[in-house]
């Protein structure tokens, strides 16, 4: 899932990436993570879950289910 700007539509430059079993994910951020794509390094990293409740500004937590992980640069990038 590309996230995307609530008011411009496009891409914030960063996702999110489900996987069926722990082993699949860890064998994906191994492989990937500081690779090379379209011209730029990629960081990848396992998501951790937001607590529930009200937003509060300045908490950068990512989320995702367990075996999810997301990254890349907040720059904006296709996808």
């Amino acid at each position: 899932r590309v996230i995307a700007d609530r008011d411009t539509g496009r891409s914030r430059g960063f996702g999110f990436v489900n996987f069926a079993d722990d082993e699949s994910a860890s064998n994906a951020l191994s492989a990937m993570d500081g690779q090379e794509l379209q011209g730029r390094n990629i960081r990848v990293s396992y998501a951790n879950e937001r607590p529930s409740g009200p937003r509060s500004f300045g908490n950068n937590g990512g989320f995702g289910g367990s075996r999810g992980f997301g990254g890349g640069s907040r720059e904006d990038s296709s996808f």
